[in-house]
């Protein structure tokens, strides 16, 4: 972009004022897994159903994997009616791809040669999260629908929109759980999987209209270098492959959860710590978006790093103001019915996690610098890097024999988002000479 045709550089409150409805709407998606972590817990079976929640999840956000960057690919890309059609065509394509890969995977004999042979699930969890998998199998097509959406609007400044969508998902979510219950109280975990695809369909349904809205009003295409295939594909595959790997992680973690001592009860135990420790990463995940959509020279770029850094710190603080205080108790009983022994498990993770929003808000800040400076390789790399912390962790750490399946949680998550954020520091100071 030329000099002269880049925006003003953003003051605080115009930051505040684009992030604000980005941070709000991902707030309320991470309430859908804390939404969902209530509702099962107060299932019957209880620790079964939780344990093959977190199973299901995490295999089905690998397979979901591919289509997840496509929000920030829209956002960075998204400026002409070239771009935009090349990419929606690209998605429909990557899309079609994971539904038929989660199929494969939940209806053939690789479920059992994953989560039972390579994943180490104890078979009564790995029965109860199979035909979740099935459904869930749809999930990816309509998350990629919407992400390269809301990417449009992002990048055009519509973020009112986002939220306003969020809302009816979680509306969508709730409706569904509170029908699906009544009807099949015995197999909660059918019913949040269908409540899962009920709410995402929603949402897409809400962000449709006025993308293409936006898409209508923009130039063209440049006549000389339009986006070439070529070119898209050499973008996005990093962003994809950086997906893949950080997912993969999840189910990686399950398995070394379950490898360690108290397997059923550490699984269940980190469903609910997860579900709460999501919240303030809800609000980090718009801050990749500021990074991308306004660091758009080397002074906008200080600012944004400034104001991630006062985000982070905030939400660091509120996490340790309810961790290490009396609150976490009331609020835990409140949320969740849980058992004598899985409370303190909870509260331990809960603990020491408590500055994971600060790494997390760095995380943001760095990909979304790498992905705007087409620094795609970097992101994907820095992943690369926490996924094998996290695979000594999940590998060495049950072997010692001195680990619960949490402190395996809470060691892989902390350690794993550490190398990530040094390894992507490291790259931006050396590609800007600092």
């Amino acid at each position: 972009m030329p000099e002269s045709a880049k925006p003003a550089l953003p003051s605080y409150p115009q930051l505040l004022r684009f992030f604000g409805p980005l941070a709000l709407s991902n707030s309320m998606m991470t309430l859908e897994p804390l939404i969902l972590i209530t509702a099962l817990s107060h299932a019957l079976h209880s620790e079964l159903t939780l344990a093959g929640y977190n199973v299901m999840f995490g295999i089905a956000l690998v397979i979901e994997a591919p289509v997840i960057m496509l929000l920030s690919a829209s956002t960075a890309l998204s400026q002409t009616q070239h771009a935009f059609y090349r990419l929606f065509r690209f998605m429909l394509a990557l899309g079609g791809l994971v539904v038929a890969i989660g199929f494969l995977v939940s209806l053939t004999p690789l479920y059992g040669w994953l989560v039972l042979g390579v994943m180490q699930i104890p078979p009564a969890v790995a029965e109860a999260a199979r035909p979740a998998l099935v459904i869930m199998s749809i999930w990816s097509f309509p998350v990629a629908w919407r992400r390269m959406l809301q990417g449009v609007l992002i990048a055009h400044n519509r973020t009112p929109i986002v939220t306003l969508a969020t809302v009816v998902r979680l509306a969508a979510l709730a409706a569904a759980l509170l029908i699906g219950g009544r009807l099949m109280p015995d197999r909660m975990l059918i019913v949040a999987a269908l409540a899962m695809q009920a709410s995402v369909i929603a949402e897409s349904l809400i962000v449709t209209p006025p993308a293409f809205g936006v898409v209508r009003k923009l130039p063209v295409g440049p006549e000389g270098m339009p986006l070439s295939w070529r070119g898209l594909f050499g973008f996005y595959q990093p962003l994809a492959t950086m997906m893949v790997l950080r997912q993969i992680s999840r189910p990686m973690l399950s398995a070394g959860i379950a490898a360690a001592f108290l397997p059923e009860r550490s699984l269940a135990a980190w469903s609910v710590a997860w579900s709460l420790a999501l919240l303030p990463f809800g609000v980090t995940l718009g801050l990749e978006q500021v990074a991308i959509a306004k660091g758009t020279s080397r002074a906008a770029r200080a600012r944004v790093r400034r104001f991630v850094w006062g985000v982070g710190l905030t939400l660091a603080g509120v996490m340790v103001a309810i961790t290490f205080t009396p609150l976490v108790h009331p609020m835990l009983e409140f949320l969740f019915d849980l058992s004598l022994e899985a409370e303190p498990m909870v509260v331990f993770a809960l603990r020491w996690t408590a500055m994971l929003p600060l790494v997390q808000s760095l995380q943001g800040l760095l990909r979304g610098m790498a992905i705007s400076e087409e620094r795609t390789r970097d992101v994907r790399t820095a992943v690369g890097a926490s996924l094998v912390v996290v695979a000594l962790i999940t590998i060495v750490g049950p072997r010692l024999g001195v680990f619960s399946g949490i402190a395996i949680g809470v060691l892989a998550t902390m350690l794993s988002a550490l190398a990530e954020v040094g390894w992507l520091g490291w790259r931006e100071r050396r590609t800007s000479g600092g």
